[in-house]
């Protein structure tokens, strides 16, 4: 948790794309310059990796400076067109750049003369303009559409869909974590509608890098609450799922100042942990979902209302506490046995207290 969420969160998922980006260039020679994969030579695929990182280094850039602010507000298709368009350029002037680079590094050319040179008109003005471009568009078009559906559909969802790991019931242990605004009501009606629906997205927007940092997966948005899950580990129960609670925490102190600023109210909210069985499975014909059944995710509910009963922004169940391993920072508190509404059974509660 030294690091902060949002950081160590686009490390990873930068470095990740920018290797991809690497190897999809790195296979270029060999995918499309020649119909004989041992007549490639090295130089060549080696460019092609070169030019990745830089093309998977401007992407990253682009995306964080503007795409991913302007993208969730735009519609699909338009901004897939814009986002496509804009990484064929860089694609294209990266590939240039790195060639010109290689011709007057080894071969001593100055820059004028890799310049017209016939292999960089070639890739200006000839086939391979038409190459770079349809492999270029090809590929990146694949990314982003995988991209944006990955995202739409939640993490992981499209994977889970496509290898068919949840087409049968399953039965697994899990961590829930229902979290949602206090006072969103009041906040509502003061906001009205239409700007408490941007401070809602913007709340979920700047929480998100600490789920994914966390390694949660968001089941639901339901009005103002998220729903996270984390399955176990190498049958191990993961502490991330409690401080993601804390970083989400960290987050939101961050961008305090902007939410005082744009809408006169900073988020608070309240969160309820609970973790044991439950069984996973597709539902559904038109719309196919992943949905989690069992008193495990009910339970995680009541914990989450108890929050208000008790006055306190952080509960867990004994059950989640018995099975997690905690850094000496956090200090758990006992709330005692408490009979949850609905429930016949009590059950024991705890909140967490981090070490100033």
């Amino acid at each position: 948790m030294s690091i902060p969420p949002r950081r160590k969160y686009l490390l990873r998922t930068a470095s990740g794309f920018i290797v991809s980006c690497m190897i999809v260039a790195g296979l270029y020679p060999v995918l499309v310059e020649s119909r004989d994969p041992s007549s490639i030579l090295l130089h060549s695929v080696l460019n092609g990796a070169i030019a990745g990182f830089f093309i998977g280094s401007l992407i990253t850039v682009a995306e964080l400076t503007w795409f991913q602010k302007q993208g969730k507000r735009m519609r699909f298709l338009p901004y897939l067109l814009m986002q496509t368009a804009c990484y064929v350029v860089i694609v294209y002037v990266c590939a240039v750049g790195v060639t010109i680079a290689h011709m007057a590094l080894v071969h001593g050319l100055g820059f004028g003369e890799a310049l017209d040179s016939e292999a960089i008109r070639a890739m200006m003005y000839g086939q391979g303009f038409l190459k770079i471009t349809g492999y270029s568009l090809v590929m990146i078009s694949t990314i982003n559409f995988v991209r944006q559906v990955n995202r739409m559909l939640g993490h992981n969802a499209l994977i889970n869909f496509i290898s068919g790991k949840y087409h049968k019931p399953v039965e697994e242990e899990r961590v829930f974590m229902f979290l949602d605004l206090k006072s969103s009501t009041l906040i509502a009606e003061k906001l009205g509608h239409k700007k408490y629906h941007e401070f809602l997205d913007d709340f979920f927007f700047d929480i998100t890098p600490a789920i994914v940092e966390s390694r949660g997966e968001i089941y639901q948005y339901v009005g103002d609450e998220v729903v996270v899950t984390w399955s176990k580990r190498r049958d191990t129960v993961p502490a991330d799922s409690i401080y993601c609670y804390f970083r989400i925490a960290a987050a939101v102190a961050r961008a305090s100042d902007r939410y005082e600023k744009v809408y006169g109210y900073v988020p608070e909210f309240k969160a309820g942990f609970h973790y044991g069985p439950v069984v996973t499975g597709f539902i559904g014909d038109v719309k196919r979902d992943v949905v989690f059944n069992g008193d495990t995710v009910n339970t995680a509910s009541r914990i989450r209302t108890e929050c208000t009963t008790v006055n306190k922004n952080l509960l867990l169940s004994g059950d989640l506490l018995k099975n997690v391993t905690l850094s000496s920072s956090l200090t758990p508190e006992r709330m005692g046995r408490i009979r949850l509404k609905g429930k016949e059974k009590e059950i024991e509660l705890y909140t967490l207290a981090e070490a100033a």
